[in-house]
């Protein structure tokens, strides 16, 4: 059996640097001659899945790649924004099999995908919504990697990034996004959950559960996608730079978080103070008081007393100059 290489959609009026003819994606593998291995626990859990689960076996028989292929390509001809969840163990193909759709996705604008668009977490992404220019937005996706805790269901700290805003901001700009998790499908408004379910390294192809996160609270699986890792799906002229670009930004992340770099909430207060410290009104303050509560107003009701004296100290400790 074979899988079908995408099919065109019309050209659009894209700069020659970021140009790609989605027609040169090496797309085609024989499905029959592949073997997806997985470790030996997970290869029990599937096989106790296949045994005990009728809705479950019935989907991993259910060959659904191409049909989630033309739902990207319908998305795209639409302008309509995509909403992905990605689960799956360490190394077992997630991030490189999702670089994969958001290459497809792009090809359909008959556009390159670049590692402007990869993000660390959530906190990164809304940075980049709230300061990419619209042309840098416009009919885009974004992949989350890794993402440690969701910003959409974190009480406080949803809602003081504005989020009702940044939104709006997606919506307007049609911003598709792919959110990657080692245990859970993190974003519980996506449309889509994939799970990886084992990687062939003779074709380079990763195996993933779709499952249907609209129906109701119950996972539903509908049928297995098989993907080529982008190394494998691109040709080498756009493969190789955006793998070397990829590995590097993980490893800059790997380092952060060994230096105990990777507390995003920590890293919210200190942008928020280093803001108030660039405000000339804030600035003009003298007393103590006055500064709090100018902070408090600034930020509104959304933040909590706390919050608001946490990013009132480290105000402090950048006026007396400390690094942080």
């Amino acid at each position: 059996m074979m899988i079908n290489k995408p099919e065109q959609l019309q050209p659009k009026k894209i700069s020659d640097d970021e140009f790609f003819d989605i027609k040169k994606l090496r797309f085609e593998f024989d499905l029959s001659k592949t073997n997806y291995e997985l470790d030996v626990l997970q290869n029990r859990f599937l096989e106790f899945y296949l045994r005990s689960d009728s809705r479950f076996r019935r989907a991993f028989y259910q060959n659904y790649t191409n049909d989630f292929i033309k739902y990207i390509r319908d998305k795209c001809r639409l302008n309509e924004p995509i909403s992905l969840s990605v689960l799956g163990e360490v190394r077992s193909g997630k991030s490189f099999s999702s670089i994969s759709w958001c290459c497809i996705h792009q090809g359909y604008y008959q556009r390159r995908f670049t590692i402007d668009y990869v993000c660390a977490n959530a906190m990164e992404f809304l940075e980049k919504v709230k300061s990419f220019t619209p042309e840098k937005l416009y009919n885009r996706i974004f992949l989350i990697d890794e993402e440690k805790m969701s910003m959409f269901s974190v009480g406080s700290v949803a809602r003081k990034m504005k989020l009702q805003d940044v939104q709006n901001i997606i919506a307007i700009n049609n911003i598709s996004t792919i959110m990657l998790n080692p245990h859970s499908f993190q974003n519980k408004d996506a449309s889509y959950g994939l799970r990886t379910f084992g990687r062939d390294f003779g074709t380079k192809t990763s195996r993933l559960m779709l499952y249907n996160l609209q129906e109701s609270a119950k996972l539903i699986p509908v049928g297995n996608l098989y993907i080529p890792i982008f190394t494998a799906l691109l040709p080498e002229d756009y493969a190789k730079p955006l793998e070397k670009a990829y590995l590097k930004k993980k490893m800059e992340w790997v380092g952060r978080e060994q230096r105990g770099e990777g507390d995003i909430l920590a890293e919210i207060r200190k942008k928020s103070a280093r803001e108030f410290m660039e405000d000339k009104q804030f600035l003009s303050l003298k007393k103590k008081n006055e500064k709090w509560t100018y902070i408090s107003q600034k930020l509104g009701s959304e933040f909590t007393k706390s919050e608001i004296d946490e990013i009132f100290q480290v105000t402090k400790l950048l006026e007396q100059g400390i690094k942080l």
